[in-house]
């Protein structure tokens, strides 16, 4: 006998997202030619894409990083005062160990100090753009070759940023779904006491994971100055708050111990067709920002009535599958 159909908070994610795309799409026919959807849908949210995913990881574990934005500006300016005086390589090298310290400290403070991640992460992301603003004294960085290219290049009309979000979508699926760290992660957004008491190394994986959420940042930096060609230190600061609603969207708790990667990926697509539909149907600004809270909050309506039953199964899950064994693996 089969099994009745249920839908399950990605699957009322997809219907949203396909709903957006025909009405946007019967409004204005040229918003689903494949050339506008490469060159405005995808490509101006892949930075804010790739972000959320190792976001997605901090926030499952209770966390959360505002400090996001700042790191990639900061990595891109770094990269790019350097790359201007000591070479391309060297600006390539700089970029990733910004955003790799910067994730070191998050991290420290977080696992290490037991600072509150909000609070943390919101004096970081004002410490790294003051960082940025010092060091350039307000003006802008421009561009290099690496970044440019980065930034620029297509591969069959598609911008290169969508295949390394491809490829980070992968590695960090499979990561949370299919790994002992996965487990790990749930576990200690659900009760970080008892997964340190299950022998969970907690600190180190919440540095960890801060760590990697700064090298994400450190590449997005590339492809960020590349299409903008120059940057300064007071950009990007809306793309904080915009990747944590792409977590919330997608149905990750903001309390911990809840969320998938899926439903990240669908909610950063569900943005960037709001964001870049919208704009083509000439809708006023302040109606498209009244717009897109009225689906982040339809979206958590969802959420409340088919979350609570996720939350109590992936309780079980962890406790069925990794609990005991976390420890050992």
């Amino acid at each position: 006998m089969k099994k009745p159909f249920k839908i399950d908070f990605n699957i009322a994610l997809l219907i949203i997202l396909v709903a957006l795309i025909a009405v946007i799409g019967i409004r204005n026919p040229n918003f689903v030619h494949y050339n506008y959807v490469m060159a405005v849908v995808v490509k101006n949210i892949m930075e804010l894409g790739m972000m959320a995913l190792p976001m997605t990881l901090i926030v499952i574990t209770g966390g959360i990083d505002l400090s996001v934005g700042s790191i990639m500006i900061f990595a891109a300016i770094s990269g790019g005062l350097v790359s201007a005086s000591h070479g391309e390589a060297a600006g390539v090298l700089v970029t990733i160990a910004i955003g790799l310290l910067c994730g070191l400290l998050n991290g420290f403070v977080v696992a290490k100090l037991k600072i509150s991640a909000l609070i943390t992460t919101l004096a970081t992301f004002f410490l790294f753009r003051g960082i940025a603003r010092g060091i350039t004294a307000g003006d802008s960085v421009y561009s290099y070759k690496f970044s440019t290219a980065m930034g620029n290049t297509e591969v069959g009309g598609a911008p290169l940023a969508l295949f390394f979000y491809i490829a980070c979508a992968v590695v960090f699926t499979l990561l949370l779904s299919k790994t002992a760290l996965g487990r790990s992660l749930y576990a200690i957004g659900l009760n970080q006491d008892a997964a340190r008491y299950s022998g969970l190394k907690v600190d180190s994986i919440l540095i960890w994971i801060y760590v990697l959420s700064g090298v994400v940042c450190s590449l997005c930096a590339f492809f960020y100055l590349g299409r903008f060609t120059s940057v300064k230190y007071d950009v990007a600061n809306s793309m904080n708050l915009t990747v944590v609603t792409i977590i919330v969207l997608g149905g990750t708790s903001i309390l911990g111990g809840v969320g998938d990667m899926r439903g990240t990926i669908i909610a950063t697509f569900i943005i960037a067709v709001l964001k870049s539909g919208l704009t083509v149907m000439n809708i006023p600004i302040d109606i498209q920002t009244i717009i897109q809270g009225i689906v982040l909050i339809i979206s958590l309506i969802v959420y409340s009535i088919l979350g609570e039953r996720a939350k109590q199964k992936k309780i079980l899950e962890v406790m069925r599958d990794g609990g005991p064994r976390l420890a050992e693996e």
